[in-house]
């Protein structure tokens, strides 16, 4: 994101992915296009645990 509203950021082992937003809530399209990248990426996004945050 160029605006850096929104990262992936993951391990040195890769054994975890985060994904990192200045806002409590992501868009669908936001959300589908970090899945993308992850998957892209090499990562297993079925195995992904959405947390509900605070405000949101």
């Amino acid at each position: 994101d160029r605006e850096y509203r929104h990262a992936l950021v993951c391990g040195p082992d890769r054994d975890y992915l985060w994904i990192l937003s200045r806002t409590p809530t992501i868009s669908d399209e936001v959300k589908q296009e970090m899945l993308a990248v992850a998957t892209r990426e090499g990562f297993d996004v079925s195995k992904f645990i959405w947390v509900q945050q605070p405000g949101s």
